[in-house]
């Protein structure tokens, strides 16, 4: 594994928490709509207005593939942090680091090494992705804080600009509060000295201000050696209401974790004792914190304006200790954003349109500081790096007829660098360009098929820009790519619902790594990923559910030396299969299957070295919610049933990094 990976990816993300029963299957009749190509069972009524989507549209109402999880489908799973979530409920897949939820890379539509700056990950509307390669740290999200997750697969580069390649995932706590006071309190126990404890409060002033309050406690020893974590998080937010329309809310947060890296393994090793570590002394340490103030009012009979105005701090710091060698990294990023944006819906020649307009100004600041000794000899490395960015963005849909509708969209983007080191002050700008045009037919309410085509973008991380070295690389571009797409998703017999979702993408200019120049650069050749995602899945009230997923890629280069050779890191079928049965009343069994076909070990574009074993794990789970006494949830079970032996993640075929074994939890939460 490169230095360039391992001081990035694993060093600026956060490592292992509390691990999460892998148990799905809901039967909630009142959980808001969700897209059926996740394998969720609970029905989908009535359907909510999707943030994500920045148009103030539903899930049926999307030319794409969409899904909602609510804060009742999670609770009712015992998951403990966001990644669980998104893996085994949305079923997603997902690129770790020594089974870590804070290292996680959430990977889709066959991007592998570097997913994570291909899927964008809002909070509350506020983008979590780093300027440098580290993963979004989800495990600064407390998953009791969420009101609800929202998921669209496929690029949303018009709408949201930069890491939008491949889909959004927006993740929404700061409308999660109710009228009515709500205290919760939960308690977890586990495996391998795992512990977590919340508390939470929420309700509303006599004015209509509604409020949300909650603390986090985080601790666990880890699977393996130097796997150990312990976070701490609080959350607040305030948010209020008028009679016309408007709305106002602030939402803050501090999240702190220190954890160990436990690092690769070799393949004997992996072998011999999956939990080991050769790595014992490396350390991380992560603090961050910020607020988000949004806000919003009509304007005229058919107008609105929404804006989001967020600022961050991240402070992290890794030290690498070992034989004849210590290494210490830190790295301060400051992050602001200020996102308005402006809807309309009227008619045109009798026929219903809808307009959005908007605008996204970016500013992120960062401060890098490396310090190394090698065999007794000192080095250092240090620079900034200075990110702005500017871009319009305009979408309108029309509407042929009641049941037909044609969408059109652009955005231009314009990002300024600058770089400071040792090598002195470079500054550039690169412009960029995204468009869209969808057709979505709705033949009756509960069915929906669309067609789209978009073009979308991704410029290059701080760290692909830099390097360790300090000297700039302004020759790597942004890469960019075309993206055709069709699906249809339909309710029937009023239990059952199906869907599926055909895709192609083409990307050219694609930065990878190079291990032979120590260097990221634009491929030579572009690539293609092809793939279908289906899902179907049936839930009936009080007597259980189940929900299929299945995902198939096709990812490969399609030029030069590499020709048809397979992409590293994205395994060609994952299937997930959970589901829920009601024992006695109260009591509920839950389980879920998981399946990941082998793939290409990271790095080896050649694909000449050993891949990664496909694997496929069960995991077993009882809930209880007795009926004597309202809002206690009671859940225990086991991940990994039969304890299989796998890799998530590897490079060259010659490094590791071990998910967990077998591991138990018990859970206990009451909300009154």
């Amino acid at each position: 594994m490169s230095l360039s990976h391992r001081f990035t990816a694993a060093t600026f993300a956060a490592c292992l928490a509390a691990t999460g029963l892998t148990t799905l299957g809901q039967t909630t009749p009142e959980a808001p709509e969700s897209s059926p190509t996740a394998p969720s069972v609970s029905n989908a009524i009535p359907p909510i207005i999707v943030q994500a989507s920045r148009t103030g549209r539903t899930a049926s109402e999307m030319p794409a593939n969409v899904q909602v999880i609510t804060s009742e489908e999670i609770a009712r799973t015992g998951y403990q942090n966001v990644i669980d979530v998104l893996q085994k409920q949305a079923g997603l897949p997902v690129k770790n680091f020594s089974d870590n939820p804070a290292t996680a890379t959430v990977a889709l539509r066959g991007f592998g090494e570097s997913a994570h700056g291909r899927v964008l990950i809002l909070l509350n509307g506020e983008r979590l992705n780093n300027p440098d390669m580290s993963a979004p740290n989800l495990m600064r999200i407390p998953l009791h804080a969420v009101k609800r997750i929202e998921v669209i697969r496929g690029p949303q580069t018009v709408l949201y600009g930069d890491f939008a390649e491949t889909g959004v995932i927006n993740i929404i706590t700061d409308t999660s509060v109710e009228a009515a006071p709500v205290t919760t309190v939960s308690a977890t126990v586990g495996s391998y000295d795992t512990y977590a404890a919340h508390i939470s409060k929420s309700g509303a002033f006599e004015d209509g201000v509604t409020y949300y309050a909650g603390a986090d406690w985080d601790k666990t020893g880890g699977y393996r050696d130097n796997g150990d974590y312990t976070s701490w998080s609080l959350d607040a937010a305030v948010a209020k209401r008028w009679e016309k329309g408007q709305h106002l809310s602030l939402s803050t947060f501090y999240h702190d974790s220190e954890y160990g890296l436990p690092g690769t393994l070799t393949w004997r090793q992996f072998k011999n004792d999956p939990r080991q570590t050769t790595t014992p002394n490396d350390r991380a340490w992560f603090e961050t914190w910020g607020l988000n103030l949004g806000g919003g009012t009509p304007i005229g009979d058919n107008g609105t304006i929404d804006a989001n105005l967020s600022a961050s701090r991240r402070e992290a710091e890794a030290r690498f200790v070992g034989t004849g060698y210590s290494i210490k990294n830190e790295n301060e990023i400051d992050a602001f954003a200020f996102t308005p944006r402006y809807t309309h819906n009227s008619d045109i020649a009798n026929h219903a349109n809808r307009l959005t307009l908007g605008t996204d100004l970016r500013y992120e600041t960062s401060d890098i500081h490396s310090r190394s000794i090698y065999s007794g000899m000192p080095s250092a490395t240090a620079w900034d790096f200075d990110r702005s960015a500017l871009s319009a963005y305009a979408q309108d849909e029309f509407f042929l007829t009641e049941s037909l509708s044609v969408t059109l969209g652009a955005r231009a983007e314009r990002i300024h660098n600058r770089i400071a080191s040792n090598a002195g002050t470079t500054s550039y700008s690169q412009t960029e360009k995204a468009y869209e045009a969808a057709l979505l037919y709705r033949p009756v309410e509960n069915a929906k098929l669309f067609a789209r085509a978009s073009r979308y973008y991704h410029a290059p991380f701080i760290d692909e820009t830099v390097g360790w070295s300090g000297i700039p690389n302004t020759s790597l571009t942004p890469e960019t790519g075309y993206c055709l797409e069709t699906g249809a998703e339909i309710t029937f017999l009023t239990e059952w619902t199906a869907g599926i979702t055909l895709y192609e993408m083409r990307s050219s200019d694609e930065i990878y790594y190079n291990p032979v120049t120590y260097m990221n650069l634009n491929a030579p050749d572009d690539t293609r990923r092809r793939g279908v995602e289906t899902a179907l899945r049936w839930s009936r009230e009080r007597v259980g559910g189940f929900g299929i997923a299945y995902d198939l890629v096709d990812s490969r280069f399609t030029e030069g030396i590499y020709k048809d050779n397979d992409m590293p890191l994205t395994p060609d079928h994952m299937l997930t299969v959970n589901g829920e049965v009601y024992i006695l009343s109260g009591l509920a069994a839950l389980g879920t299957a998981r399946y990941v076909s082998s793939q290409t070990s990271g790095s080896d574009f050649a694909n000449q070295a050993a891949k990664l074993d496909d694997y496929a794990t069960l995991d077993l789970a009882l809930r209880y919610e007795p009926e004597f006494l309202k809002g206690l949830r009671l859940i225990g079970g086991v991940d990994n049933v039969f304890d299989k032996e796998y890799a998530y993640c590897g490079f060259y075929g010659s490094s590791y990094y071990p998910a967990n074994g077998r591991t138990w939890k018990l859970c206990a939460a009451y909300t009154f």
